[in-house]
């Protein structure tokens, strides 16, 4: 690897490592540091704090129960942002996400650092809710404050093809594809780069030529 193609990268390294760090695996309490994560150590405190444990869990009927009775809850959100359907879309929960979607939660809520569940869903290579949460409107161009899409984030992983393919397939995808993040890479740059799915893009490029 050239001095050059080593800086580059570094570069995207931190650029990914920025993004990431600013994704909770647990409940609101966790810290900025990835190694260091902590749990929220009251989470059943507040119906708020309640839904957002519950949807990271997958308890779907704990879930239904606090947003029968407190229908805001579907959009409630974290010190950092991150809704129910944020969170059960990094854990897989596809049933959790269905529920809240049918109850109107929002596929596009933002974090403090501008990820959708969509990008959540995708960092952590959850094929089917990416599926449902495209098929909810969610916005498939949408950038992290990082300006990474979430195909940005599919490209990064080694075992993303079925994601890849998905993403690929939809026909607001192709400004997505061409979308540089904030250092300059497409998401065929990252790929070609960091995993073995760069074929992909190679055989649907000729696709957009013709939208």
């Amino acid at each position: 690897m050239s001095d050059e193609e080593n800086d580059r990268f570094e570069n995207e390294l931190r650029l990914l490592t920025k993004d990431f760090k600013n994704i909770p695996r647990t409940p609101s309490a966790w810290e900025q540091d990835i190694h260091d994560i902590d749990e929220d150590p009251n989470p059943h405190d507040t119906p708020e704090q309640e839904v957002l444990w519950a949807a990271e869990k997958g308890n779907l009927d704990l879930v239904k129960s606090l947003v029968s009775e407190h229908s805001y809850l579907v959009d409630v959100c974290d010190k950092d942002g991150y809704t129910p359907l944020h969170r059960a879309s990094y854990s897989n929960h596809l049933s959790v996400i269905e529920y809240l979607l049918e109850n109107n939660a929002n596929p596009n809520a933002r974090t403090e650092f501008y990820w959708t569940p969509l990008h959540s869903a995708c960092k952590w290579n959850n094929v089917d809710c990416a599926e449902k949460l495209i098929e909810a409107g969610s916005d498939i161009n949408a950038t992290t404050a990082g300006g990474l899409t979430p195909l940005h984030l599919a490209a990064e992983l080694g075992d993303s093809h079925d994601l890849i393919e998905l993403l690929l397939s939809q026909p607001k995808i192709e400004p997505n594809v061409k979308l540089p993040n904030n250092i300059g890479d497409t998401p065929k740059d990252i790929s070609g780069r960091r995993s073995i799915n760069d074929r992909l893009f190679e055989y649907t490029e000729p696709c957009f030529s013709y939208l």
